[in-house]
């Protein structure tokens, strides 16, 4: 046999694009290339109907009314949309018998924002891109789509793309559908040579080498040139072929005239499946407006090279020159720092002291926020990374993961990393805006920490890298602030604390507005003298209105939120109980309004732990939470979710579970009392939302605390919630009330004696 493949059972298919709708995409090149690929098939042999041509060419690009044609007898060209390519991808194929498809393609590619290879077709508007994903393509060329029976009817493909994989900055790409959802014919040689690698342009060749009837570009002159090697055979040694390919281009980029570097993909060819060129991994769209940016501040070479030597010196960092280049581009400079950790940080902040730099203070700012998207996760330097890793591990710090639990915003945190770097790089993901409103966890982390610490230098040092770091940040005083509060809360914790005990009577509470009469009574439990000590009241007082009764009992509280030990330093965190009666549990006592750092109407409940206690309560509750605190780990298994409009299910659950300590009241209900002074009465802590006025409830699920908080700590944390007023998701949590009991917490309780009872003798 002369050919090894038969020319007569030889089929192409071949696209030339040119003509956009987007005429600003416009390109001379590509028909000449599809024209002379087709030349040479019909030269080995190959009949004109066997060529399927899809082409928009430049009017420029097609011969005059006197010149010769282009395209050989029986080829008819067929417009290069996207609705016209993707049937015959679909199917004008699934019939074809042949020993081998070349499949030939020049115009407009690009890598999308997802990282793939496109090819652009001629209905490309403005506002769309309408293009064919080259791994779709092989897949499809891959599929039974291809070749009668079941794909056997075409045993090998060829393929030859000469297009670009460069990112231009284009949005809204539209994939066309060419049939992939089919099985494969696995034993098909595939052989698919590109015209460049990832990243770089296909580029068309100087005018004075190109000739009439010849390919216009690099790749395409290229590879005719060897294909056509005399013996007129369809498909000669393509190995052989891509290896003079190469050669070609490597001589080509020694002498500076390109740097485009062919790349193929041979899959089950000759039984082999290898892969050559340099497939890079693409420059983001975030990384692309970073460097557009970057070139306004770095508007020559001088400068991109002094910024890359400030910037090796900052961080380890391998910035790479193209061939032939003096100096790297801002898109190098760029890409390397989004690769390298905290590379685009380092890079950002060096920028500010650049004396080559040509940036004015809104132009920084601009760059900053572009370096904030392409890097979200990131936003400390280097050195700030480096130095904090190192206090971390210094003596005298205490455990970081330990330490970080006592704040409920970084506990999360905490169970979502295994060491003390994962940590790290946690807190500093979530970012340091300043438009938030709240200081950054990285913050509250570290003045945590410098509270807790015990030795001296190592506070000085963290704080030292705090202040620092928040300065350039732009959180100095809020960093400060943050630091004093977490100082004050380190001295309570290594404290006790002191309790307030209020007795709360009301004579009739179904009486009408004004006419029910508020009595109160007081009790202080000090952590120094640890016994109770009655507080001095207005005596034979009555209050008509529940304001009245607020306003007397802030009167009692204020002067005691900043009391101080007597024998320690700080303050001494206030706890305030409140013994209620049955059917005034809901009264919404830890919204008091108090005098709190010189700010009226502040929420009792936003600065001392409230506690709400059943007055009248009578069953005895020891052996339940005894049961419940035998595991001090928490966890849901404490919990019991019930429903408080079905009051008779909810005490059956109660005697079915003797083990479930707490319980969570779900559910709406006109009258949630009943439910309330129950569990009560039964000894069973309850966290629930208040009814509102309306008699409707909140339907927030409570499971972050029920799962993540231990039941002993758990008024402590309603607290933190509540204290927390900048952050937007804790404001419902005002309406959180507790029900409490919790003999292990509190001091010895105040058995008032009840009224009317009579002594015995």
């Amino acid at each position: 046999m002369s050919h090894a493949i038969d020319p007569l059972r030889t089929h192409a298919l071949v696209v030339g694009v040119e003509t956009y709708e987007d005429s600003d995409w416009n390109v001379a090149g590509p028909y000449a290339d599809a024209c002379a690929f087709i030349s040479w098939l019909v030269k080995c042999g190959v009949p004109g109907k066997n060529v399927t041509l899809f082409a928009s060419p430049l009017p420029a690009s097609l011969p005059g009314a006197g010149d010769p044609a282009v395209l050989p007898e029986g080829v008819r060209p067929q417009e290069a949309c996207s609705a016209v390519v993707s049937r015959h991808l679909q199917e004008g194929m699934r019939h074809l018998e042949a020993d081998l498809l070349w499949v030939f393609w020049s115009g407009h590619g690009l890598i999308d924002s997802s990282g793939s290879h496109v090819l652009v077709l001629s209905d490309s508007s403005v506002d769309t891109k309408r293009v064919v994903d080259v791994d779709s393509l092989q897949l499809a060329l891959q599929s039974t789509r291809l070749g009668a029976r079941e794909g056997r009817g075409v045993p090998k493909v060829a393929v030859a793309v000469n297009a670009c994989q460069n990112q231009p900055r284009e949005d809204w790409i539209s994939k066309v559908e060419v049939g992939v959802r089919h099985s494969y014919v696995t034993e098909r040689g595939m052989f698919v040579m590109h015209g460049c690698s990832t990243g770089q342009r296909a580029r068309v060749a100087p005018r004075e080498r190109q000739g009439r009837g010849q390919a216009a570009s690099l790749f395409p002159q290229a590879l005719l040139r060897f294909l056509d090697n005399g013996t007129n055979d369809v498909l000669p040694d393509l190995h052989q072929v891509s290896d003079r390919v190469d050669a070609e281009f490597d001589d080509l980029r020694k002498k500076r005239l390109t740097w485009q570097k062919p790349s193929l993909l041979r899959r089950n060819w000759d039984g082999r499946t290898i892969a050559t060129g340099d497939f890079l991994v693409p420059p983001t769209a975030e990384e692309q407006r970073l460097a557009t940016l970057l070139d306004t501040v770095l508007p020559d070479g001088a400068a991109r090279a002094a910024c890359v030597a400030m910037l090796g010196e900052r961080v380890p960092i391998v910035v790479p020159v193209s061939v032939g280049a003096r100096h790297p581009t801002s898109q190098q400079i760029v890409s390397a720092a989004a690769r390298t950790p905290h590379g685009v940080p380092t890079l950002l902040d060096l920028l500010s002291g650049l004396t080559e730099a040509q940036a004015d203070t809104d132009t920084l700012r601009i760059v900053r926020e572009a370096g904030r998207e392409l890097r979200p996760n990131e936003y400390l330097t280097s050195e700030e990374h480096s130095r904090l890793i190192d206090l971390l591990s210094a003596p005298g710090l205490p455990d970081p993961r330990a330490t970080a639990l006592y704040d409920r915003r970084l506990r999360h945190h905490v169970a979502a990393s295994a060491d003390t770097d994962a940590l790290v790089r946690s807190l500093e993901a979530t970012g340091c805006r300043k438009d938030t409103g709240a200081i950054p966890p990285l913050f509250r982390f570290t003045s945590l920490l410098a509270a807790e610490a015990e030795a001296r230098e190592s506070v000085e040092a963290l704080v030292e890298w705090g202040a620092r770091v928040a300065h350039r940040t732009g959180h100095g005083e809020a960093l400060a602030s943050r630091l004093t509060t977490a100082r004050q809360e380190a001295a309570r914790r290594r404290g006790h604390k002191a309790w307030l005990l209020v007795r709360l009577d009301v004579d009739d509470p179904e009486a009408p507005t004004g006419r029910a009469r508020y009595v109160h009574s007081a009790w202080l439990v000090d952590p120094v003298n640890r016994y109770p000590q009655a507080l001095p009241c207005e005596s034979g007082t009555e209050f008509s209105t529940w304001r009245h009764t607020q306003l007397a009992l802030a009167e009692l509280i204020e002067p005691l939120i900043s009391m101080r030990h007597d024998s320690t330093e700080g303050q001494a965190d206030l706890g305030v109980e409140f013994f209620l009666p049955r059917n005034q549990l809901e009264l919404q006592v830890e919204r008091i309004p108090v005098c709190h750092r010189e700010v009226d109407n502040t929420p009792l409940g936003h600065v001392a732990t409230v506690v709400v206690r059943c007055a009248g309560r009578r069953t005895a509750w020891h052996d339940r939470w005894n049961a419940c605190h035998q595991n001090d780990l928490p966890g849901d298994h404490h919990w019991l979710r019930q429903d408080a409009k079905d009051l008779a299910a909810l005490k059956a659950a109660l005697d079915e579970q003797p083990n479930v300590g707490c319980v969570e009241l779900t559910g709406s209900c006109p009258e949630f009392t009943p439910a309330l002074a129950y569990c009560a009465e039964a000894g069973v802590p309850v966290m629930t939302w208040h009814r509102r006025i309306d008699g409707r409830r909140c339907d927030g699920d409570l499971a972050d605390l029920r799962t993540v908080v231990h039941p002993c700590r758990l008024p402590e944390e309603v607290r933190q919630l509540r204290s927390d007023a900048d952050e937007a998701t804790v404001r419902s949590r005002n309406d959180l009330v507790l029900l409490w009991d919790d003999p292990g917490r509190v001091p010895p309780r105040i058995r008032p004696r009840v009224p009317g009872r009579i002594p015995r003798s």
